[in-house]
Parts: C-alpha cells; sequence; structure tokens
C-alpha cells in the first residue's frame, strides 16, 4: 500500500547546492500497473520521448523503416529483401486465416508462393460480415500487432520471447496449415532460423532482429503500395483472385481505393505509436541516461559519476 510521504519542499532541499539532487528524469515515466513486483521481465515503465531523444536512441530503427519501405516497393526489390517478403506474406495470410477463426471458421490450408504472395483458404459462415472481417484482416491485423510488437522491443525478456514465439508460431503453421512444397521448404528453416537466433544470439542482437520483424509486420500495408493501389486482381498459385481491396469493395461498394487508404493511414499510426512509445526494462533505460549523461561534454561530473 503505497502512503504519501510527508516530507515537505523544505525537508529535500537545503540551502547548500551540495544537497541539490544530481540524477533528475530525462522524461516523465510511469510504472506497468498490470505487472507483479516480482516479475523480473517488467521492472519497466513506459515513456513518450522527445524528437531529439527519439533520434538519438533509435536511429538505426528509423532508417531502417526507410529502407524497408523504399526496396520494398521497388520493383527488384523483393528480392533483395526476400526473407522479409516471405515473413510479410506468411504474417498477413495468417491474420486471414485467424480472423477466420475468430468467427467460427476453419483455415483449410495456407501457402506461400517462390513469387511473395500467399493464399489463406478459409471456410467461414455465410455472410456480408463475415467475409468482410476476413477480408480486412490481414492489413489490419499486421499494422495492430506489429505497432504493439515494437512498444516491446527494449525490453529483454521481450524481444527474446517475441523472436522465439514467432519461430514457434511459424513451425506449428507448417505443420497443420501449409501444404506447398515451396511453402514448406522456406517456412520450416525461417521458424527454426528465429527459435535459435531468440535462444542464443546477445541481447543487442535479438532486440535489432525482434525489431525489424516487428517493422516488417506493422508496415505490411505501407511495404504493399502498389499491390494495395493498383492492383486490383492477381495470379495467386495459378488462379486469378481479387485483391483483399478489392474484396472489401465488392462487400461494401466503397471503392477500394478508400480501404486502402484507411489500411495505410493505420499502419502509419500504429508505427509512429510504437516508435514513440516503449516499454523498457531499467537496464535500458540506465544505460541510455549514462550514454546521454556522458555525452554532455561540459557536464562537471561527466568523468566522475557512474551508474552503479
Amino acid at each position: 500500500i503505497h502512503r504519501p510521504s510527508n516530507k515537505t519542499m523544505a525537508d529535500t532541499f537545503t540551502n547548500g547546492i551540495e544537497d541539490t539532487p544530481l540524477e533528475a528524469p530525462i522524461q516523465a515515466k510511469s510504472r506497468c500497473n498490470w505487472c507483479p513486483k516480482s516479475c523480473f521481465c517488467c521492472s519497466c515503465s513506459y515513456r513518450v520521448p522527445t524528437l531529439r531523444e527519439l533520434w538519438t536512441r533509435d536511429k538505426r530503427l528509423l532508417r531502417a523503416i526507410l529502407v524497408i519501405v523504399v526496396v520494398l516497393n521497388a520493383p527488384v526489390g523483393k528480392y533483395i529483401l526476400y526473407p522479409f517478403v516471405i515473413f510479410s506474406t506468411w504474417i498477413h495470410e495468417s491474420f486471414h486465416g485467424l480472423a477466420a477463426l475468430s468467427i467460427g471458421g476453419k483455415i483449410a490450408w495456407l501457402n506461400i508462393y517462390p513469387d511473395g504472395s500467399g493464399l489463406a483458404n478459409t471456410i467461414i459462415p455465410v455472410g456480408l460480415f463475415q467475409r468482410a472481417w476476413v477480408a480486412g484482416a490481414g492489413y489490419q491485423g499486421t499494422a495492430i500487432v506489429g505497432g504493439i510488437m515494437l512498444m516491446f522491443r527494449r525490453t529483454n525478456l521481450g524481444a527474446r520471447i517475441g523472436t522465439c514465439g514467432i519461430g514457434l508460431a511459424i513451425l506449428l503453421c507448417c505443420i497443420f496449415f501449409v501444404r506447398n512444397a515451396f511453402g514448406l521448404a522456406i517456412m520450416i528453416p525461417i521458424g527454426l532460423l528465429l527459435v535459435a537466433a531468440g535462444w542464443r544470439l546477445p541481447p543487442f542482437w535479438v532486440g535489432e532482429l525482434y525489431a525489424l520483424l516487428a517493422l516488417t509486420t506493422c508496415l505490411n500495408a505501407i511495404t504493399s503500395i502498389q499491390v494495395l493501389f493498383f492492383v486490383a486482381e492477381a495470379n495467386i498459385g495459378g488462379v486469378v483472385r481479387m485483391s483483399d481491396a478489392t474484396t472489401m469493395q465488392s462487400i461494401t461498394k466503397i471503392h477500394y481505393w478508400v480501404w486502402a487508404s484507411i489500411w495505410m493511414i493505420l499502419a502509419f499510426w500504429m508505427t509512429a505509436m510504437g516508435i514513440f512509445i516503449t516499454f523498457e526494462t531499467k537496464e535500458s533505460q540506465s544505460s541510455e541516461e549514462l550514454e546521454e549523461f556522458r555525452g554532455t561534454e561540459d557536464h562537471p561530473l561527466a568523468l566522475t559519476t557512474e551508474i552503479i
């Protein structure tokens, strides 16, 4: 039970400058109220950084966003970042399947093809809402879940569990739903590599890999601009099928560019939320504050203060 302190301002500060507290918080931080105090994974807090702190702290992440968006929208980009294209397709189709399961449907199969396309064949109850729910889940689900994943990229255990969890999800999907040879041949190694990386890599590299996976997830709509706005139908697995946005147009009678724009705005918004609002362990906060403290060259305590 928290009891308010009876100290007054006079009790805290005295006239002597040597009594002034040396460490002031950079940003206001809030405890995770839902985490038990004994949970070592979440002696964490969330914070909203300033733009300067954001660039200093996440410049690699911001550059990665630029590279992913530009390269994956280029004609040959999918060959440069081919593993991420395959992962993006798998996570997109998986959300179609999860949407079908959420309304009492089933996943017949989920296939991935060499050109980077994919298809989740689902069986759902009859109804316009059910069709719209499943059709829109690919881009909506990736944006929301990817943004939430980004928020936990700076927690030590969150990145490790997230990377291993994605790898295990891929392997389970291969066991139960993937039915084509290429999909199995490409997805099983990716799943095994992610499990191994999440289990064995040092915390820094696990965090970097997890952040890239989260970015690929929440940027799914933004890296598919050409498909969203300029492809009404596509040959997937030898069969011509409507795009998700065109399917939504046939159900709702709202032009598919409107749906494409909504999904892109949602992806931008969740990416921004994931970057600005982060959950951090105490260790990462302390190291960041120490680096910023050391970066202030004219600070009188810059050479004598340590964080123990």
